[in-house]
């Protein structure tokens, strides 16, 4: 799940990806239009599901759907924990979790991925200061701390930890077909009804 483990900088653009990109500006229309379907086609296959598409503000916002991302209802993720470099999730009848999600996939020959890991998580980063819904969250949200994962309101206090343990991208190239996406749709679903 992209682990950082030491600091790098790649602040240049390629002659040859700079050439990518000028040769694919005139198909982006296109191609957002493809990609806005692709997350369309998902919404509507998942609706019935315990999940959330990502979530934008239309009002103030327009997506570019880069990437289809689902994140699961709290209430319908099986117990997952994810280590450094392991996970380990327990199945349970109507609900799934990320790992089982994208290990599922994987029987298929299908490609998912986690959601990137937040820069706080990484351990590179393990000891800097960051932001929580209440504030400062360095020495708040341990293992060690009683209550130290929830707010005074009883929700989640580090929404980026939140998203990254319920959520993962989708497959979402636009050369996929309908019914490559049919198939992802019915396997993602069938890991919340066995």
């Amino acid at each position: 799940w992209y682990q950082h483990e030491k600091v790098g900088y790649n602040y240049r653009m390629s002659n040859v990806i700079a050439g990518v990109v000028r040769g694919q500006f005139p198909y982006l229309k296109e191609h957002i239009a493809q990609k806005k379907a692709i997350y369309e086609r998902y919404r509507e296959g998942f609706k019935d599901l315990p999940v959330r598409m990502n979530p934008f503000d239309a009002e103030n916002s327009e997506p570019n759907y880069w990437l289809s991302c689902l994140v699961i209802d709290p209430e319908a993720m099986c117990k997952q924990v994810r280590g450094e470099q392991e996970s380990l999730y327990i199945p349970k009848s109507g609900k799934s979790c990320p790992m089982e999600i994208l290990e599922t996939l994987a029987k298929y020959n299908a490609e998912g991925r986690s959601i990137w890991k937040p820069m706080h998580m990484q351990p590179i980063f393990r000891m800097n200061g960051f932001v929580t819904r209440e504030g400062n969250g360095r020495a708040k949200t341990n293992a060690y701390i009683a209550g130290g994962a929830v707010g005074s309101d009883g929700k989640p206090l580090d929404v980026g930890m939140d998203i990254f343990q319920r959520g993962l991208c989708l497959p979402s190239d636009n050369k996929m077909t309908s019914e490559q996406q049919d198939t992802i749709i019915k396997i993602i679903r069938s890991c919340f009804n066995d």
